[in-house]
């Protein structure tokens, strides 16, 4: 059964829930040392860049509408390679 629209947009606003309640009262430094919390918040930046990508191929208009749409589906490239295989993670934080 083929997902419509608004299930990738609630994909969205989960993986966006999701980094917020992980990392609510998480230092840097925390996130920096703790892998599990990293390998959290890496996962649903995958998601929100794959339910974009899909959002994109489903209302380009919408997808349009949305700042900085194409940077966050390529922000997922660092930790998926471009072909969809498992990437090397190269979030840096400074």
């Amino acid at each position: 059964m083929a997902r419509d629209l608004s299930a990738y947009l609630q994909d969205v606003l989960d993986a966006c829930n999701s980094i917020q309640d992980v990392m609510s009262g998480v230092s840097l430094e925390d996130y920096r040392s703790t892998r599990a919390v990293r390998s959290a918040v890496e996962r649903e930046f995958i998601i929100i860049g794959e339910a974009l990508r899909r959002v994109r191929s489903l209302d380009e208009t919408l997808f349009s509408s949305i700042s900085n749409s194409r940077a966050i589906v390529d922000f997922r490239y660092p930790f998926r390679g471009r072909d969809g295989s498992p990437g090397t993670p190269l979030l840096l934080i400074s």
